[in-house]
């Protein structure tokens, strides 16, 4: 049975594939009515002090910085100092083969955790379920959302950007509609390799708005916008089309970055000191880089989660824990 459910997410990423980028909003809208239908019992209160007067500016022009810091940065930074890495910003872009990280750092100019060493970091899965934050998501998606991913990296001051696709302009393509929770744990500022991003470059809308400025780009051009292409360049012609219009984002170690990162977007190579990034990703549910590809849910007691065992904490972080394992209290 798991077998077929595995197989049924990989037809479905496939045929997903074949659509437009451009065209997945209108799947996404018809997956979350059908939601709609039978999540109502998992809806949460909407907290007093919510986030919601930044939804409009999320939606136009796809990200938005959190009016709260994540709490406990020495901590999270001191446990991910003693833990081993691998190569690369994720564990499936190499061999996944863990070394020490200074070993590792003399070696290579990203390297990276597996996402179960970040749920085990002191107060993690709690802060990415701060009711506040998951309001805003659920909002956003139309529907209660699935945390389905954490990963977290190390980018090092290097000769030119590393082609793991993340210091090059390129899409996200995760899921039919999703957001990306980026924390910086290190600050960044313009040389510490700060998240770019093209403003409203998620949508059709948002790329028509940017052709009209840039006169000489055909809106019939849009659709070849929103592809998979990936490296130096697909990266040097973002670049020259809309290069203009990028924003970089930066901030002290605790800034939390909420980003539909189906935009166009990169992470800039440091060239004064490294960065220590971690996202979370809120999705519909299963993808093909979703948790459980590495591993199954971690028993609660491994997690040390704080948060109660409520039908609608297990529905968002039924990926990350297993929360019939372990304490109940």
């Amino acid at each position: 049975m798991v077998a077929d459910t595995d197989l049924l997410r990989r037809a479905l990423d496939a045929v997903r594939a074949q659509i437009p980028q451009d065209q997945w909003d209108s799947f996404a809208e018809a997956i979350v009515r059908d939601r709609q239908g039978f999540d109502a019992d998992l809806r949460g209160d909407v907290p007093a002090d919510n986030f919601r007067h930044l939804l409009p500016s999320l939606k136009e022009s796809s990200w938005t910085k959190l009016p709260m810091a994540f709490q406990g940065v020495p901590e999270i930074k001191d446990y991910l100092l003693r833990l081993p890495v691998h190569k690369g910003p994720h564990i499936y872009a190499n061999d996944g083969i863990q070394m020490p990280l200074e070993a590792a750092r003399a070696q290579f100019p990203i390297v990276g955790y597996r996402s179960d060493q970040l749920l085990r970091a002191p107060g993690l899965l709690d802060q990415l379920n701060d009711p506040r934050l998951i309001d805003l998501i659920e909002s956003y998606m139309g529907c209660v959302p699935t945390l389905y991913s954490v990963n977290c990296w190390w980018s090092f001051p290097a000769e030119k950007p590393e082609l793991f696709y993340s210091q090059y302009y390129h899409r996200d393509t995760d899921d039919w509609r999703f957001l990306t929770l980026f924390i910086y744990l290190t600050d960044v500022d313009a040389q510490g390799g700060p998240h770019q991003i093209i403003p409203g470059s998620h949508s059709a809308a948002g790329m028509a708005a940017l052709a009209r400025k840039n006169s000489w780009f055909r809106p019939g051009d849009i659709s070849k916008t929103f592809v998979n292409a990936m490296g130096e360049q697909f990266a040097a012609e973002t670049e020259r089309r809309f290069g203009a219009h990028a924003i970089e984002l930066t901030g002290p170690a605790g800034t939390m970055l909420l980003v539909n990162t189906l935009s166009l977007h990169r992470g800039l190579m440091p060239t004064k000191s490294p960065r220590l990034l971690l996202w979370a990703r809120y999705g519909l549910g299963r993808t093909c880089i979703s948790a459980d590809q590495e591993h199954g849910p971690l028993a609660r007691r491994q997690v040390q989660v704080r948060m109660p065992a409520t039908p609608r904490n297990r529905y968002i972080n039924r990926l990350m824990v297993d929360f019939d394992i372990g304490p109940q209290s």
